[in-house]
């Protein structure tokens, strides 16, 4: 998985709330509904690798400056 930078993470976050609501609403059809929650699952997925390699196992951030 490519780096990804802290603005492409707030990014995606966004989007991910965004897709959530859209479901959430009820007003989309069975196949867009879907589609919709698999592309859920996958920012979710990139998310979660994302915060895992920001920690190392020590718990302390590899990415930041100190």
């Amino acid at each position: 998985m490519a780096t990804l930078t802290l603005m492409e993470v707030s990014e995606m976050r966004l989007k991910l709330k965004n897709l959530e609501n859209q479901v959430a609403s009820g007003e989309l059809s069975l196949f867009d509904r879907c589609e919709i929650e698999d592309e859920i699952l996958e920012l979710k997925e990139q998310l979660g690798d994302f915060e895992r390699s920001v920690f190392d196992n020590t718990g302390e951030c590899i990415n930041c400056s100190g």
